[in-house]
């Protein structure tokens, strides 16, 4: 549970209130089968460069792969070896931020992420298959994700859950960072603590309980699982200033 300076019903108020925000915002989403190859390409890339990368230096990354041209034509990626070279070249520049010096701002897994995108490509693009035809063979978000997650180098359940919603292939899959499992935990949504998700399988079973319990709450799990991120990252901060 958290600790006395972070009482329970001030965090659920403010989970609250963000998912109502949230709601009001009626932020823009993407309809993913009015989307390019090209643009469904871009956003699994920017979900494996987003594995264990703040977002400012992975938007970066991805903003250098924009510059070089590397989100076009994507299904005709034949020379992949070469790709791989050129993602790797983009990688390793130096990001831009006015909030972090140079040295932090720069991707920190350049080799293997341009590797693991080089394999994407070729299991996704091998033998004329795209990315498109793979959700639409699917028989839910749930299959897809499972075949994504299996089969993608780079993409576990969060990933890949964060790129079929980003997509707006499905708003009910929940993405299950380290801040909504440690939320889980505080409330009592797991027996214990729960700090990595080895398997589909439990993933799937935490989800169901996240799930449930946004249900439970009025809101969706799109809404939920971001205003939980949002709320309990603050709320960490505060536990460390308390001790």
């Amino acid at each position: 549970m958290p600790a006395q300076c972070i009482p329970l019903p001030r965090l659920e108020n403010a989970i609250r209130d963000v998912c109502i925000s949230l709601q009001k915002k009626r932020a823009r989403k993407y309809e993913w089968d009015a989307l390019s190859e090209d643009d469904l390409w871009r956003e699994l890339v920017a979900c494996i460069l987003g594995s264990r990368v703040r977002y400012d230096v992975a938007y970066s990354a991805i903003e250098r792969m924009e510059r070089a041209n590397l989100f076009l034509g994507t299904p005709n990626l034949t020379r992949r070896s070469k790709y791989e070279k050129d993602v790797l070249h983009a990688l390793l520049e130096p990001g831009m931020s006015e909030n972090i010096d140079e040295a932090h701002s720069r991707y920190p897994f350049p080799r293997l992420r341009a590797s693991q995108i080089r394999s994407a490509a070729e299991t996704l693009y091998a033998n004329g298959g795209t990315i498109r035809s793979m959700l639409k063979k699917a028989s839910d978000e749930r299959e897809a994700r499972r075949h994504l997650a299996r089969d993608v180098a780079g993409l576990g359940p969060k990933q890949a859950s964060l790129f079929l919603r980003n997509i707006g292939y499905t708003a009910q899959v929940a993405v299950l960072d380290v801040h909504v499992l440690t939320y889980m935990d505080w409330i009592g949504l797991t027996p214990s603590p729960v700090k990595t998700v080895r398997t589909m399988h439990q993933y799937e079973m935490l989800e169901a309980a996240f799930i449930k319990h946004s249900c439970s709450s009025g809101f969706s799990p799109d809404h939920f699982d971001l205003a939980v991120w949002v709320v309990v990252r603050v709320a960490k901060k505060e536990y460390a200033t308390c001790h």
